[in-house]
């Protein structure tokens, strides 16, 4: 089976965004603050803080997702029908995160929220590294006769993989930390966030632009 990346990635943006927009209808808004009045105001709207946080938090880890996504496949320079099974298998657990999202905002301080939110997390982080890892493994990124240019690639990889491990490592112990420490379960999950926003040196844009330029 021979599909192209660009359909791929195209049907992927639509899945990922999808998730990311129905996710602010799971904020239900309670009956009594339907009908507060002015004095109950702000106690009223301070029940939905945790679901607005919740919200906010999965949407950063989607959008973040979606940028690597992005990433990885603007490097792709073809795609077999395991690589598709594999990008679906990410999707399937990117679709679950509005779930354990939904749990977090209406009981934040319940273990198994947490508990399950970090499973659905684990598990959409490592099926990155499964398609990740196979794309590398059967050369699906690499440029022929470009030594140079694969250099770079594989360097980028060496940094994405460190990531990633780093943040399955993070959200696994997020599992246990749940039962110990609701808290210290939350500090889990923002791990993998922040290792996103330093930077590993190299511009991945310009890197797939040259992807690019090198197979016209």
């Amino acid at each position: 089976m021979n599909i192209s990346t660009n359909r791929v990635e195209a049907f992927s943006d639509c899945v990922i965004s999808i998730v990311m927009t129905i996710m602010v209808f799971d904020i239900k808004i309670s009956e009594s603050l339907k009908h507060m009045t002015d004095k109950r105001e702000l106690k009223e709207l301070l029940v939905l803080v945790p679901q607005l946080v919740a919200y906010l938090f999965s949407f950063t880890v989607l959008g973040i997702m979606w940028l690597n996504h992005h990433h990885l496949f603007h490097m792709i320079q073809r795609a077999d029908e395991k690589f598709i099974w594999l990008n679906l298998h990410l999707l399937f657990w990117l679709t679950l995160i509005p779930f354990p999202t939904v749990l977090l905002g209406e009981a934040p301080t319940l273990v198994y929220s947490a508990a399950i939110y970090g499973i659905v997390l684990f598990m959409a982080s490592f099926a990155f590294l499964l398609l990740r890892g196979y794309a590398i493994k059967y050369d699906l990124m690499y440029v022929n006769d470009e030594k140079t240019l694969n250099s770079t690639i594989n360097k980028l990889n060496k940094h994405a993989i460190k990531k990633n491990y780093i943040g399955m490592g993070a959200y696994l112990l997020s599992i246990p930390a749940s039962f110990l420490s609701i808290y210290a379960a939350y500090a889990c999950f923002t791990i993998a966030p922040i290792l996103f926003f330093i930077p590993d040196g190299i511009d991945d844009e310009k890197l797939a632009e040259k992807v690019i330029e090198s197979n016209k």
